[in-house]
């Protein structure tokens, strides 16, 4: 069988019985069955004459199925029509998951889900898939490269004053140590924190600027649009306005000042990772700065 080359609902190629769901790249992991076998043909209409011998039941009364089928209004299931749930229900219309394939795709009917109606939980109401969290980590690695690249140009003028000061440490170090004396280790700390600042505020700034910029532009960055995924209002489909893509960043700028505190910074290394990690746990596979903008991020299909 060959590859797709569009997203959509193919055979399964592991298993001819049920479809498996092709998002442009690979296989993903969501099935869903094939149309069920056609229901079986309804019994024939029993005669309406009356076979000999058959005659009339003891007592002298007619009853339905001594001589005669059952009338209109005294007809029952198995009586020359078929029970709700063959073919066509009572009233007429089609129920789902009788000669027809269940779509999983489309919202269920209020009142409830109806026979054949997905349940699985990495489906929204509108019927968006939310992306696995390997994808999502893929796709923040490769952004995390270009980040860096882009970042470490911008950083060349401020590289200098990094190698002087941590030269000027590790040079006060070995005195210290041939001399049997300790280094005064916080200035020397304080220095080489001067001449990183730059550069950490940079990185912070390529960061959000990175971010902000692809998903107001495109709904996603370069690494989500590789993986095949795009971020979305968590209540409705479409794009994300500037203010979203802002407060998606609020963690990343707090953790990253955090840093910056002395003797606080380790609340911002716990945070950065809490963050990505709520997504293991979450049951809209949200993160936390994906709950601070109502954000969630969907197969693109």
């Amino acid at each position: 069988m060959s590859t797709p080359t569009a997203p959509g609902w193919y055979e399964d190629p592991d298993n001819p019985d049920q479809l498996r769901y092709f998002d442009g790249i690979l296989w993903s992991s969501h099935t869903t069955p094939r149309t069920p076998p056609p229901p079986a043909p309804a019994p024939a209409e029993p005669s309406s004459a009356v076979p000999t011998g058959w005659g009339q039941p003891p007592g002298g009364g007619q009853q339905p199925g001594w001589g005669q089928s059952p009338g209109a209004g005294d007809r029952q299931p198995g009586w020359g029509q078929q029970p709700p749930g063959w073919g066509q229900p009572q009233d007429g219309g089609q129920q789902q998951g009788w000669g027809q394939q269940p779509n999983p795709w489309s919202a269920p009917p209020v009142g409830g889900a109806p026979v054949g109606w997905s349940t699985r939980t990495d489906v929204l109401p509108d019927g968006a898939v939310l992306a696995e969290w390997w994808r999502r980590l893929i796709a923040k690695i490769i952004d995390w490269i270009v980040i860096g690249l882009i970042g470490a140009v911008l950083a060349v003028p401020f590289l200098g004053d990094v190698v002087a000061a941590a030269q000027d440490y590790f040079q006060a170090a070995v005195r210290a140590a041939e001399s049997g004396t300790s280094p005064d280790t916080a200035a020397l700390e304080s220095a080489l924190f001067d001449a990183a600042l730059p550069i950490t505020l940079i990185s912070l700034a390529v960061t959000v600027v990175y971010d902000v910029l692809f998903l107001v532009w495109r709904g996603a960055t370069p690494g989500k649009m590789l993986l095949g995924t795009v971020v979305r209002p968590a209540e409705h489909p479409g794009g994300i306005s500037l203010v979203v893509a802002l407060r998606r960043q609020v963690i990343l700028v707090v953790t990253n000042l955090l840093g910056l505190v002395p003797l606080v910074g380790v609340l911002g290394t716990a945070l950065s990772v809490i963050d990505p990690a709520w997504l293991l746990w979450d049951r809209r596979r949200q993160t936390l700065h994906d709950k601070v903008a109502d954000t969630v991020v969907v197969l693109n299909r």
